[in-house]
């Protein structure tokens, strides 16, 4: 015959699992999922607010720089076209416009002779 085996008394482990209600490890499975998407959501809003503000700076500089480059390209305009603007600027770095010489009637001392106009000379 068989021996029996003594029926042994439930070890403390098993009497703990069926302490433990059924509903715990899935409360801490959901509670860790909503912990971890919190967590991620909350780091995403706030390179979100971080990318914005970044956004709206670098879209103020490009309107700035924007109005800048309009008024030097009006500048440039001027410069090519506009005879008082060229001579202002010119002005600034010391050049000046060359005096013409013209002479007058009746001031042929200070004339300059003219390759067509020479007196004869004799042979």
């Amino acid at each position: 015959m068989r021996r029996r085996r003594p029926i042994a008394a439930p070890s403390e482990s098993a009497v703990r699992r069926r302490v433990i209600p059924r509903w715990v490890p899935i409360a801490a499975s959901v509670t860790l999922v909503l912990m971890i998407t919190v967590t991620v959501n909350l780091r995403s809003y706030f390179d979100l607010r971080t990318e914005e503000q970044n956004n709206k700076e670098l879209n103020q500089r490009v309107q700035e720089i924007t109005e800048e480059n309009l008024g030097l390209q009006e500048e440039i305009y001027y410069l090519k076209n506009d005879p008082s603007t060229i001579e202002r600027e010119a002005k600034k770095y010391g050049l000046v416009r060359p005096q013409t010489n013209s002479s007058r009637a009746g001031e042929i001392e200070n004339a300059e002779e003219s390759i067509n106009r020479r007196t004869p000379t004799t042979k």
